[in-house]
């Protein structure tokens, strides 16, 4: 991703937990934009159950560590990777960009994820590249809010 980019520093993500049907938990941080379409996804093709979601802020660790004494102040903060694919297809002459995000202690669990889902013939050619950016999520609680939080268009 380029630096010019104003998603190279922050991006706004929705942090949630997911319980698969033998009732085992685990946190899950997914792009605000995408968020309904992939809760969606895990609720109605895998049967599993996302709740508690909340916003948070994903910070490149560059810009978290420049201003480290404001955003300790701002909410809790955990270490989360963000995960970029970089694929090509020569056949079709386009490339795509995948970001994921990862508390960092999950990432080599979760870049085996990914790779389980790129041809095997790509995933080790030049054509795939992946990325493991550092960061931190800051997380504000709001204990008092009276209804969920507003993701996108209600339906």
């Amino acid at each position: 991703m380029s630096e010019n980019s104003p998603f190279h520093e922050s991006q706004k993500l929705v942090r949630c937990e997911v319980v698969n049907r033998h009732q085992e938990s685990s946190v899950r941080f997914v792009e605000i934009d995408a968020f309904k379409l992939w809760e969606y996804l895990m609720t109605a093709k895998h049967g599993l159950k996302v709740g508690h979601p909340s916003i948070c802020l994903w910070i490149h660790d560059d810009e978290y560590q420049r201003n480290a004494s404001v955003f300790e102040r701002a909410g809790e903060v955990e270490p989360v990777n963000r995960l970029v694919v970089d694929l090509f297809d020569h056949e079709y002459g386009f490339s795509q960009t995948i970001m994921r995000y990862a508390r960092a202690g999950e990432t080599d669990k979760v870049l085996n994820i990914l790779r389980s889902h790129i041809p095997a013939d790509l995933c080790g050619s030049e054509a795939c590249n992946i990325d493991v950016v550092g960061g931190q999520v800051v997380q504000q609680w709001h204990p008092h809010a009276t209804r969920d939080i507003l993701i996108g268009l209600e339906g």
